[in-house]
């Protein structure tokens, strides 16, 4: 529905006019354009992406990321020089995987389980059986040099006790398992502070 500010053809106007003109202000200008509908094929090609994106998402929803696994994806996005969301770098990575023709393998629900000085253990979700999950650490979000393998705890929950650390020292955590290749999932970057 077109909205008027004066008479019509005088003053500006915004909207559609009959599905024929549509009238909107560009640059301080008033100006009006033919009502076009874009197309929208359904090539092959398109309709392949289309599936990959709503895979993407059904597993961002599936996952019920919790705030903290959410505030890690964000940390991630942000390492970018782009300006992406946790959600869209999730979905970027999910997508890069199938393109290599990979599984995803979902792992979620990252929490610290205890922690002392010198010590962490974080504890995450993955389904049961398959690859083991890996913890890399360090203290800074673009260099995390220390990995390695979490063990199974009860059902789907995997630990593994960082020891070695330093007291009251922020470090960054981060998650994933398989090998990209075949099949792959991850977390973001995470923050944890051991105790003074």
């Amino acid at each position: 529905m077109a909205k008027l500010t004066a008479p019509l053809f005088s003053f500006g106007a915004s909207g559609a006019l009959a599905k024929a003109l549509v009238y909107f202000p560009w640059k301080g200008i008033n100006a009006v354009r033919s009502y076009v509908v874009p197309a929208n094929p359904n090539t092959a090609a398109q309709i392949t992406q289309r599936g990959y994106m709503t895979s993407a998402v059904a597993e961002w929803h599936g996952a019920t990321y919790i705030a903290a696994d959410i505030s890690a994806w964000n940390r991630l996005a942000n390492l970018l020089s782009t300006s992406l969301s946790g959600f869209n770098r999730m979905v970027k990575e999910f997508i890069e995987e199938i393109l290599l023709g990979n599984t995803w393998e979902r792992i979620w629900n990252y929490r610290l389980f205890a922690s002392t000085s010198t010590t962490l253990t974080p504890r995450v979700t993955k389904s049961a059986g398959g690859n083991s999950p890996i913890v890399r650490w360090g203290t800074s979000p673009t260099n995390m040099p220390n990995s390695a393998t979490m063990v199974t705890t009860v059902g789907d929950g995997w630990e593994y006790e960082i020891t070695g650390l330093t007291a009251d020292t922020l470090y960054y955590l981060t998650f994933d398992v398989g090998a990209s290749g075949t099949d792959w999932g991850r977390l973001g970057i995470y923050t944890a502070r051991t105790p003074a």
